[in-house]
């Protein structure tokens, strides 16, 4: 019985390959070529000088952005002194609007005691007019209302 098993080492035709693995291998080798060609464009460079270069390029590159940053300057005596003054005129500008507020507000209290004594003090017209009832009246209205109403038993 014969299984159609042929060993590689009795076969002595020559191996054939397909085109396009012939095609794909000549890819590979035209690469490598080109690689290498670019390699030798760059002048023969170990990788020690193209580091050194590179460190070079972001060394300067820092160097210029240090540049940028130290482009601002101190502020002069002058320009100290008129910022001084103008924080110092807008801060005696808020202490006068917050002055004149509590005056206002200070103002404005004293009116409402002095109408409140007024409506206690009991004059028999309030407002000028003779029908209006007054403070008393309406303070012993809102008291009788103020009480409390009982539970029952049954509310819990």
């Amino acid at each position: 019985m014969s299984s159609g098993f042929v060993s590689c080492g009795t076969t002595d035709a020559p191996i054939e390959r397909d085109d396009e693995w012939l095609k794909a291998q000549q890819e590979i080798e035209a690469n490598r070529r080109r690689k290498e060609a670019e390699s030798r464009h760059e002048g023969g460079k170990t990788l020690y000088e193209v580091l050194q270069g590179n460190k070079a390029a972001k060394e300067e590159a820092f160097q210029e952005s240090i540049k940028l940053r130290n482009q601002f300057r101190n502020l002069d005596e002058d320009e100290v002194e008129f910022l001084d003054s103008v924080l110092e005129s807008t801060r005696k500008k808020e202490e006068e609007v917050k002055k004149e507020t509590s005056e206002q507000l200070d103002l404005f209290r004293r009116q409402q005691e002095e109408k409140d004594r007024e409506l206690l003090e009991g004059g028999e017209e309030v407002d000028g007019k003779a029908g209006s009832p007054t403070a008393r009246e309406s303070q012993s209205a809102w008291a009788v209302n103020a009480r409390k109403r009982k539970r029952t038993k049954g509310e819990r």
